[in-house]
Order: structure tokens, then sequence, then C-alpha cells
């Protein structure tokens, strides 16, 4: 009877210390990025990802870590000219967008995350969907 008792136990020992599979990314498991409300969000990106992060403080933070180079941006769209702001705007439509269509849970090309404050930061692998974010972020004139 002891015997009976014990092969749970040994089954459940077995199963415990069997070596844990690498996680793929599903929807368990999704892809995360600690530059996502880092306060050096170019510093912790990988290499060829893009960040984007939109909050209900009115600031628009870009970062990048492309070309071997690593960038941040800011901008507070409540102060900036109409001609500039409708820029940042068509740009980070254009980057959700192409994210967007990148998405796949089996994947880390594309990663969201949503603060409890409603902040919201997406992440980009894709080198050309960064690109065209960051190159219209650099053309916004300083102070904007």
């Amino acid at each position: 009877m002891k015997a009976l008792l014990a092969i749970p136990a040994l089954i459940l020992l077995a199963a415990c210390s069997q070596p844990q599979a690498a996680q793929v990314y599903d929807a368990d498991h999704l892809a995360s990025s600690d530059a996502c409300f880092a306060d050096d969000r170019a510093a912790l990106l990988e290499p060829g990802q893009t960040l984007i992060e939109r909050g209900p403080d009115g600031a628009v933070r870009i970062a990048h870590a492309l070309g071997g180079e690593r960038a941040s941006y800011e901008f507070f769209v409540s102060q900036m000219d109409e001609t500039p702001r409708q820029a940042l705007d068509a740009a980070a439509a254009d980057f959700y967008r192409a994210a967007g269509q990148q998405h796949d849970v089996t994947t880390d090309a594309v990663i969201y995350h949503r603060a409890t404050d409603g902040t919201f930061c997406a992440v980009v692998r894709d080198e050309a969907t960064g690109r065209a974010l960051v190159d219209a972020a650099a053309a916004i004139p300083a102070g904007e």
C-alpha cells in the first residue's frame, strides 16, 4: 500500500526535476522589453529595435538602436506647432500600422506594453519600420 502512495510522489518529483524547455512566445508567454517606461530607453533596446511610447502626460517618446547608433527623442504634442505635430502623428500612425501587420504572439518582432496610467509602448524589431519613425523624429526642429 505504501508503494502505491509513493508512485504519485515519484511522478511529481520526476516532472518537477525535468529541464525546462525554452519558452515560446504565445498568449501566455508574451515577449517583453525592459526599455518601455525606463528612464534611458535607448540604452535598453536590443540592436535593431525602435520604440514609441505615448501617455496621458502628452509626451511622445521615441528611442532606437539602429545602425550601431542609439538615440532618444521626446516631444510634448500640446506644445508643438501644427506642422511638426502633424508630421509626428503621421509617422507614429505609420509605425503603429506596420507594427500591427508584423505582430505575431509567437515571436518578439513586435512587443506591446501598457502601464496602469494608460501609457502605451510599442517596440518593433524591423529596421525599416523603425528607421521611418526615427527619421521623422530627427527632422523635427529642436525645441518642438
